[in-house]
């Protein structure tokens, strides 16, 4: 294909992307190098390729078969339009991947290894005080509340959007607890036949917590069950480890 030929392509393909995404093409492929180059050594060798060339299939399968998509959930207004456009470079990763005998459990590892290291990046400080505010449920009632009315306000206008609904009191057994009743991630995943990477998409979040040492537990998951993903804290409990998988280690959490 020539060079005035790929432009036209081009052209043609970003009239189907949102406006949102279009314009900030270049952020998203930035964000995806900063996830990605994390895992540098271990993506070059499950791929046996060099890093800025597997990082360009990836980024081409992203943008390609990804961005025109994504539905638009608040742009950058919203946190939850970064879950998902984040999340779904490790989709990218997995698809691209495949072809050089990756698996979605070794997929999963590479997510968990980024993720793991994205966030010890945080400056120690930081990730001290985040975790001592997990330890104010009164607080964490007031902030997260307030996210619950604003992502009301949002889904009313862009349905789909992420939905959340903070438990109180908390759930039987633990010291806080919120619902998320929506997660586009979960409804793209089904739409479009991302399924096999959602468990390991789900376990990230235990990452995340275990790392700022926050003991999260969850029983159900829009994704699975269909109906919600419950986040509980349960003060002076071990935080979980997150690999093997959540869930896979037979404890009934997800």
């Amino acid at each position: 294909m020539d060079k005035g030929t790929c432009e036209k392509v081009r052209r043609e393909r970003e009239k189907n992307v949102h406006p949102y995404y279009a314009e900030n093409r270049d952020k998203l492929k930035k964000d995806m190098n900063k996830l990605l180059f994390l895992i540098r050594p271990e993506l070059e060798e499950a791929s046996r390729r060099k890093y800025g060339d597997v990082f360009a299939e990836i980024w081409t399968y992203y943008e390609t078969k990804l961005l025109e998509r994504f539905p638009y959930i608040g742009g950058e207004h919203v946190s939850g339009t970064r879950n998902l456009t984040g999340a779904y470079c490790f989709v990218a990763m997995g698809e691209v991947l495949q072809k050089y005998g990756v698996d979605p459990e070794e997929t999963g590892h590479l997510m968990v290894m980024s993720y793991e290291r994205m966030t010890m990046k945080m400056p120690w400080i930081v990730r001290k005080s985040i975790g001592k505010l997990c330890g104010n449920t009164r607080l964490l009632n007031k902030i997260f509340r307030k996210k619950d009315a604003k992502n009301a306000a949002n889904a009313a206008k862009n349905p789909g959007s992420f939905e959340t609904k903070t438990q109180i009191p908390p759930e039987e057994g633990s010291d806080f607890s919120y619902h998320n009743l929506v997660c586009p991630l979960a409804d793209f995943a089904k739409q479009y036949g991302y399924e096999a990477y959602m468990p390991y998409l789900c376990n990230l979040d235990y990452v995340m917590f275990s790392v700022l040492g926050v003991p999260l537990f969850r029983e159900h998951t829009c994704f699975e069950d269909g109906d919600f993903c419950d986040f509980r804290i349960k003060l002076g409990e071990k935080p979980m480890e997150y690999w093997p998988p959540v869930f896979t280690q037979g404890r009934g959490y997800k």
